[in-house]
């Protein structure tokens, strides 16, 4: 059944990102997991921890760089909101920085499915990660506001959190698809 498959690889997810720097690596883990249980059809609960192993230095590297970037942004945006005075030009710039932290998360979200899904370097999974973002614009934005959705619900809705990874996931897969089989050879 796909939606007790999907519970028990969001319990995977939770479990493995306890230790916080290794959410890249569960995430994905959980990506691979559902490409592997909606598209292929046959997901098996190993998966998960197949990928999680095959791509933890990859995903916990690019976690960690993804992390300091948020914190930074996050920093910028508390500091031109609360600590600069209104009437300071640069108080408008948290806007800037909110904005580039949305277009963050969702490289992010392009980037761990991207590791999934694709064998390439550490660099080369930023940078084909990030121009795949930014070439597919529209799909791009509907990923961002379905994020912000997310962020709406769970804030509404606390007892989502927990479920919250395995809907994305299964949410975002049939967009991500569709841009990366723009890429993908036919076979």
């Amino acid at each position: 059944n796909n939606s007790s498959f999907i519970l028990i690889n969001t319990s995977y997810f939770i479990i493995c990102s306890l230790p916080v720097f290794t959410i890249g690596a569960s995430t994905t883990a959980l990506y691979y997991a559902i490409h592997k249980c909606t598209f292929k059809g046959k997901g098996y609960t190993t998966d998960f921890f197949r990928s999680f192993k095959s791509n933890f230095k990859q995903s916990t590297l690019s976690w960690l760089i993804f992390i300091v970037l948020f914190i930074v942004l996050g920093g910028d945006i508390y500091i031109t909101r609360n600590m600069l005075q209104p009437d300071n030009p640069l108080a408008a710039s948290s806007m800037f920085f909110t904005v580039l932290l949305a277009f963050m998360v969702v490289w992010s979200i392009y980037h761990f499915a991207y590791i999934a899904r694709f064998e390439n370097g550490f660099k080369a999974s930023f940078k084909v990660s990030a121009i795949i973002m930014i070439a597919n614009l529209g799909w791009t934005l509907l990923i961002m506001a379905i994020v912000i959705a997310a962020i709406v619900l769970v804030y509404l809705f606390l007892f989502l959190y927990v479920f919250m990874p395995g809907i994305m996931a299964c949410i975002l897969h049939p967009i991500l698809e569709k841009v990366f089989r723009k890429y993908m050879t036919p076979e």
